[in-house]
């Protein structure tokens, strides 16, 4: 019992020194859309390929960036780090959470994308996300359910592309990912490729798109 506080509280201490040596500055980079081979980089310390993309996978989850389940009732809180001090000037890091908005239950109205009648996906897309607004725009993603289709997406995809999907955990389920200006391009330039058959939540207009 005893040996397993020791390691917990060494597993906390390591983590703890790790956020302040350069976790909120993984996130900044994140944001910023960097890869992690760019946030690597940019980093004034060696750190781990995979702990950064932990940390980056968590603070996409933890934004609402991305989810792993449909984003029908909430919008996920915003939240970032502040640093304080105590009484002895001794510097620290608290998770604070800067925005939380709750929506009721929507009730969806479903219809089929349709070049004919809604034009070019990319035009499209960006339309809708202006409509709903970024935060409450989402579309899915199964890179992690089918490794082959997947294989097949990188071929007509871009390097940097390439790299954004390596960088992300992708869990074996449809995930949703906000329709960020980078994914729209990635999703439409799949959907020319007919490599692309996924759904589309807008939350402010209540539409739920199958593409």
């Amino acid at each position: 019992m005893r040996e397993e506080n020791n390691n917990y509280f060494k597993k906390a201490l390591s983590d703890f020194a790790y956020d302040m040596a350069c976790g909120a500055q993984i996130r900044h980079f994140a944001d910023l859309g960097y890869t992690i081979n760019q946030i690597l980089e940019a980093l004034d310390i060696s750190v781990p390929y995979g702990r950064v993309q932990k940390t980056v996978n968590e603070h996409l989850q933890r934004t609402g960036v991305l989810l792993t389940g449909k984003p029908d009732h909430i919008i996920p809180a915003k939240k970032t780090f502040v640093r304080e001090y105590d009484n002895y000037g001794r510097a620290s890091f608290r998770q604070v959470v800067v925005q939380e908005t709750k929506i009721p239950s929507v009730h969806w109205q479903e219809h089929a994308y349709g070049q004919d009648c809604d034009g070019n996906l990319l035009d499209f897309l960006e339309r809708k996300t202006e409509e709903n607004g970024l935060e409450s725009s989402y579309i899915s993603c199964d890179f992690g359910l089918d490794r082959k289709k997947t294989e097949e997406c990188f071929r007509v995809l871009g390097q940097r592309q390439q790299e954004y999907l390596q960088d992300i955990l992708w869990e074996k389920m449809r995930m949703y990912h906000r329709l960020t200006p980078f994914i729209r391009e990635m999703i439409a330039r799949l959907y020319v490729h007919g490599l692309y058959v996924g759904e589309g939540y807008f939350q402010t207009t209540g539409e739920h798109i199958l593409f």
